[in-house]
């Protein structure tokens, strides 16, 4: 049987994702700002990962980055092999749908 929503009420939840070459991670949020600081947190531990020498200007400056900034460089901090981003998803609940 087919299933179909009776409703269209529902909550979008947001979906943290980091991309890497082991894989993905994911958090779910019910907030759009509590997954972009799930972002953040990934790259704050990871960008020491990437350091090639704390001393280095480049380093320094990447450390320095804010949060949303820090987020936009992320690709290129890692060479083009790691995304970070947001995606939102509507979350239904059970009730919303009907079976034909």
């Amino acid at each position: 049987m087919l299933a179909i929503p009776k409703t269209k009420t529902s909550q979008t939840v947001w979906a943290a994702k980091w991309e890497h070459k082991h894989g993905e991670d994911i958090s779910i949020h019910t907030t759009e700002n509590g997954a972009r600081k799930q972002l953040v947190a990934w790259a704050r531990e990871a960008l020491e990962d990437w350091s090639s020498d704390p001393q280095d200007e480049w380093d320094k400056e990447h450390a320095k980055l804010n949060d949303e900034n820090l987020i936009k460089a992320w690709t290129d901090i890692t060479g083009g092999s790691e995304f970070l981003y947001v995606e939102d998803h509507v979350l239904h609940s059970a009730d919303v749908w009907e079976t034909n």
